[in-house]
C-alpha cells in the first residue's frame, strides 16, 4: 500500500447508509369531506428504521470502497520487482581512495562499479537518483528514469582530496525527495567509507529518524571491506625561508606521524614535477612523528613548484604534499656620491665612508672576488649622472655626503621616488654646510633639519637603552646581538635642530640623535646626522657595520614589495578559500586560469590584482596563466590533500542502526540484489472492479427506477 493514508476515505461509507435510511416519500393526498376546510399541508419527511434498497446500498458502498482502494495504491505480490525508486548518495571524499582487499582496486572505483550495475539494471517504471558529495554536492541529476542520463553522471564520478562534510545533508536531502515518491520499492542507498567523522555529531540527535518514521523507505549503507595496512601520514610541507632570491638555497620540511602499530622505513623524496631532486630513508616507531628537512638550491628566476612524496605504504593517498617558493627581485642600489669621492679605479677598494658602505652591502660586487655575492647591487654615480638615471630601477637611492642636487627638478622627482613605494637613504659628511642642506633638500627631509657640526672632545659612545628610541629598526645592533658596541663611538655628527615627523633609531648616550627614520607616501627616508667615514665613527671598523647596512637597506627597499603587502604563501587545503595576489594581471580583467591536475577559471576585476580561490578539491601545483599576457612572470598555487581523512575511525553496525531510528540499515555491495521485492501495484485488476461495480450500481439504479414508476 502506497498511500496507506488514503484509507481514512472508509469513514465515508457510512454516507450512504444515512441517505438510504431516510425516507423520503411522499404520502399521497386523499380529499375527504371533513377536511375540506382544513389548510393543505405536506406530509413531513419520515425516517425509515430500515434501510430501502438494500441490494442498491451494498453496491453503493463497494463503489465507495473500490475508490478508496485504488487511491491507496494496494501492492501485492508479482513475478517480478515491481517499480522502485532509488535515491543513490555516493562518497567522493578522500578517505575513499583506500583499497580493497584485493590491494589493487580503491573502494570508490569498486562502488562505481557497483552503481553502473544497478543503473544499467534499471527497467521501465523505475526512477532512480545519483548525488556525489564530499565537502559539499558536486553532481546531483534528481529522480529521472532516463538510465542514459544516469549512467553518464556516474560515469564521470570523480574522487576529491578534501573530507566528507557534505555526505549526511546530501542523505538527508535525498531522504526528503523519497518521501514524495510513490513506488512499491523505494529505497536511499549510501556508497562510502562510512567515517565515523561524517556522522558523529548527528548520533545524539539524528534527523535521518523523524524522515523515516512512517515512510516505506528502506535505508541502505553499504559498507563494503577496505584494507587497513601500515600507514604513514604526510601532514604537510613548507619551504624555509618562503620566498629566497636567484641561487639562494632553502630547505623543505615534510612532517610525518606513523599511524600503524609497527615500525616503518618510509623514503621522503623532494620533486620538481615528475623528476625526484633528492631522497631521504626515515625511521619511525609507532605513533611517532617526525620532521625531515631536505636543502634545495634555486637557480630559476621564477617562481616555481615543488612536490614531496613518500614512498608507497597502506594508504598511498596522503603520501603527496606540494609546496611553492617564490623567487625576490634582485635590489638595485642607486648610490650618488659627491665629487669628495670619486669611485674606485679597477679592483682597488678605498677607505672612504662610500666605498667601505659598497663593500659592506655586497663584498664581492666591491672587491671582484668569486666569493661575498649577495642579492643587492650596488651602481656608484657621481651626483651629476643623477639626472639621467632612472629611479624605478633601484630600490633604495643613497645620497652621500651631498648637501644640494643638480636641480631642484631633481629634489622634486626624489620625492616623487619615495612617495610611490621607493627608499631613500641621505648620508652627510663633515663637509656639509647643514643650513644649505635643509634649504635644497627639504622636500625629502618630513620636517628633520641638521644643527650645528658637533666635535665632542670625548667620542660619544651608543645608547644601549631601547627605550629611548621610538623606532625598532636598529634594535639588535642596542641589544648588541651583531656584536658588542662598547667600541662604537662617534667623533664627528650633527646636531638635531628639528626632528619633525621623524623617529630616532639610534641615539648617543646624550640622547643626540644618530639615526631618524619618516615615512613618506608609499616609501620611506633614513636621514642619518654622521658619515661612514673612519674619522668620524668607528662604527665601520666593527663586526656590526654590514648588521647595520643591511637592516637599514631592507627597511627602505621593502622587501615585501614583490608580494604586494601579502606575505601568505599560496598554499592551501582542498575546499579552501585564498586570496591569489596577481599584481601581473592587474588592469587586464576577464579571467585568471589555473592550470595543473585539473583546470579551473576565475574573475579578475580589472581594478584588482588578486582572485579568489575556491572549490579546488584536486591536490597538486596550479600555475595561474592569463590569456591576455602570456608573458607573465610565473606563479603557482599548491593545493594540498585533506590531513583528517588519513584516520580510518568507522561507525559500526549499531551506531547506523541508532542514526536511522532502530532501522536495520548496513549491507555489502553484494547484498543489494536482494534488496527489493517482487511486488506490483495493483492497479489494473482494482480498477476492473470499479467499472464493474459501477456497471452494477447503474444497472441496479435503473430497474428501481423503472418498477417505482410501474
Amino acid at each position: 500500500m502506497l498511500n496507506p493514508l488514503m484509507l481514512l476515505g472508509l469513514l465515508g461509507l457510512g454516507v450512504p447508509v444515512l441517505i438510504h435510511l431516510i425516507n423520503r416519500r411522499r404520502m399521497r393526498p386523499r380529499p375527504l369531506a371533513t377536511l375540506e376546510f382544513l389548510d393543505q399541508q405536506d406530509v413531513a419527511n419520515v425516517f425509515a428504521p430500515v434501510p430501502r434498497d438494500v441490494w442498491q446500498l451494498l453496491l453503493r458502498l463497494l463503489l465507495l470502497s473500490l475508490f478508496v482502494l485504488l487511491m491507496a495504491r494496494l501492492t501485492g505480490p508479482s513475478a517480478a520487482v515491481g517499480p522502485r525508486a532509488v535515491a543513490i548518495v555516493m562518497d567522493n571524499s578522500m578517505s575513499m581512495k583506500r583499497p580493497i582487499p584485493d590491494g589493487k582496486t580503491a573502494l570508490f572505483e569498486s562502488q562505481r562499479a557497483r552503481i553502473l550495475e544497478l543503473v544499467r539494471g534499471m527497467k521501465p517504471g523505475d526512477y532512480f537518483s545519483f548525488t556525489l558529495a564530499g565537502d559539499k554536492t558536486f553532481a546531483s541529476t534528481g529522480f529521472t528514469g532516463d538510465r542514459a542520463a544516469l549512467e553518464r553522471c556516474v560515469t564521470n564520478a570523480w574522487i576529491s582530496d578534501g573530507g566528507g562534510r557534505g555526505l549526511y545533508p546530501a542523505i538527508e536531502d535525498g531522504l526528503r525527495e523519497l518521501r514524495s515518491r510513490r513506488a512499491p520499492n523505494t529505497a536511499l542507498i549510501v556508497f562510502s567509507d562510512q567515517q565515523l567523522r561524517n556522522y558523529r555529531s548527528h548520533l545524539e540527535n539524528s534527523t535521518l529518524a523523524p524522515l523515516l518514521r512512517g515512510s516505506r523507505i528502506k535505508p541502505v549503507f553499504v559498507v563494503d571491506p577496505v584494507t587497513n595496512g601500515p600507514n604513514v601520514e604526510l601532514k604537510g610541507a613548507e619551504f624555509h625561508p618562503e620566498k629566497t632570491y636567484l641561487g639562494a638555497s632553502g630547505k623543505v620540511t615534510a612532517r610525518l606521524h606513523n599511524a600503524s602499530e609497527t615500525q616503518q622505513v618510509v623514503t621522503v623524496a623532494l620533486k620538481s614535477g615528475p623528476v625526484t631532486l633528492e631522497t631521504r630513508p626515515c625511521n619511525l616507531a609507532s605513533g611517532e612523528t617526525a620532521h625531515v628537512e631536505i636543502r634545495q638550491m634555486f637557480e630559476s628566476p621564477n617562481d616555481t613548484a615543488w612536490g614531496v612524496s613518500l614512498s608507497e605504504d597502506g594508504f598511498p593517498a596522503d603520501n603527496d604534499a606540494y609546496a611553492t617558493m617564490r623567487m625576490l627581485k634582485r635590489r638595485q642600489v642607486l648610490l650618488v656620491t659627491s665629487a669628495r669621492y670619486p669611485k674606485p679605479e679597477g679592483l682597488t677598494l678605498g677607505t672612504s665612508g662610500a666605498d667601505l658602505f659598497s663593500c659592506a652591502v655586497n663584498p664581492a660586487e666591491a672587491t671582484g672576488e668569486a666569493r661575498g655575492e649577495t642579492f643587492i647591487s650596488v651602481k656608484r654615480v657621481p651626483v651629476t649622472d643623477l639626472e639621467r638615471k632612472a629611479l624605478s630601477m633601484y630600490s633604495v637611492v643613497v645620497l652621500y655626503g651631498l648637501e644640494e642636487l643638480a636641480s631642484p627638478d631633481v629634489v622634486q622627482d626624489l620625492a616623487g621616488y619615495v612617495r610611490q613605494g621607493g627608499g631613500l637613504y641621505l648620508i652627510p659628511d663633515a663637509a656639509v654646510v647643514s643650513s644649505t642642506f635643509n634649504r635644497e633638500l627639504a622636500p625629502l627631509l618630513s620636517g628633520f633639519q641638521l644643527g650645528d657640526l658637533r666635535e665632542p672632545k670625548l667620542a660619544a659612545p651608543l645608547d644601549d637603552n631601547e627605550k629611548n628610541v621610538a623606532d625598532p629598526l636598529l634594535s639588535k645592533l642596542i641589544r648588541g646581538e651583531w656584536g658588542t658596541i662598547n667600541d662604537i663611538l662617534f667623533a664627528r655628527y650633527f646636531d638635531t635642530l628639528e626632528q619633525g615627523n621623524t623617529r630616532a633609531a639610534l641615539k648617543t648616550r646624550d640622547g643626540d640623535i644618530l639615526l631618524a627614520v619618516a615615512e613618506m607616501g608609499k616609501g620611506r627616508v633614513c636621514i642619518q646626522t654622521h658619515s661612514w667615514n673612519v674619522e668620524d665613527t668607528s662604527l665601520p671598523r666593527s663586526l656590526s657595520f654590514v648588521g647595520v647596512a643591511h637592516a637599514v637597506l631592507d627597511r627602505l627597499s621593502r622587501p615585501d614589495a614583490d608580494t604586494e603587502g601579502d606575505d601568505r604563501p599560496d598554499h592551501i587545503q582542498a575546499g579552501a578559500f585564498h586570496r591569489m595576489m596577481l599584481s601581473q594581471f592587474r588592469g587586464l580583467g576577464g579571467e585568471v586560469t589555473l592550470e595543473g591536475p585539473r583546470t579551473y577559471s576565475f574573475k579578475i576585476a580589472p581594478e584588482d590584482a588578486h582572485i579568489t580561490v575556491k572549490d579546488i578539491y584536486v591536490a597538486g601545483a596550479y600555475r595561474a596563466t592569463h590569456s591576455g599576457k602570456t608573458a607573465a612572470r610565473d606563479r603557482w598555487l599548491a593545493v594540498n590533500p585533506s590531513p583528517e581523512e588519513s584516520a580510518a575511525e568507522f561507525i559500526t553496525a549499531d551506531q547506523l542502526t541508532d542514526l536511522c531510528g532502530g532501522v536495520r540499515a548496513t549491507a555489502t555491495s553484494d547484498q543489494l540484489d536482494g534488496l527489493f521485492r517482487p511486488r506490483r501495484e495493483l492497479l489494473a485488476p482494482l480498477l476492473a472492479l470499479v467499472f464493474a461495480a459501477l456497471a452494477a450500481e447503474t444497472a441496479g439504479g435503473a430497474f428501481l427506477r423503472r418498477r417505482r414508476t410501474d
